[in-house]
């Protein structure tokens, strides 16, 4: 690999980085505000995308550990924000499902000026529909690519 590459891959790495850090404060921020945890409010945003998912489903997406994800939604049934319920047709699986005021407190948050949501669609706006479409683009092809560098690992790696 010649320095160039090296270069550009560390500056890729670096921006990346550093827009992570910044979404990862400000969600830590909004799910703050909202008196919830970070895991809490990943998940509820998870539910109202994906609608009535298994928990075993929400593991998958959400990529937490299960005892993290339990936990967390242990304190979103209690707040009244998701219900657990039993699959009537698979009894030993378990049915997420976001409530009236989980959807009420997305949206809410999806409002909120200093929450995340919000103001990465401030910063989106600025750009022009090409530009958006090719850092998508570039992003996709960005994680495509790394994906097939990952080899299988035991529990600790997983694909998209």
């Amino acid at each position: 690999m010649t320095e160039t590459n090296t270069n550009r891959a560390r500056e890729m790495m670096q921006s990346f980085w550093r827009v992570q850090r910044v979404l990862i404060r400000l969600m830590h921020q909004t799910a703050q505000q909202n008196d919830l945890t970070l895991p809490q409010l990943h998940g509820l945003m998870m539910l109202n995308e994906q609608g009535a998912i298994t928990q075993k489903e929400l593991v998958q997406r959400t990529r937490m550990p299960k005892s993290t994800l339990s936990q967390s939604l242990d304190g979103l049934v209690e707040k009244g924000l998701i219900r657990r319920d039993i699959n009537p047709d698979n009894r030993r699986e378990v049915v997420l499902t976001i409530d009236q005021s989980g959807k009420r407190l997305i949206e809410e948050i999806e409002r909120q000026e200093e929450g995340t949501e919000y103001q990465l669609n401030q910063i989106l706006s600025r750009l022009d529909q090409d530009t958006y479409h090719h850092m998508l683009t570039a992003h996709q092809h960005i994680a495509d690519g790394l994906n097939e560098g990952l080899t299988d690992c035991e529990g600790v790696c997983r694909h998209d």
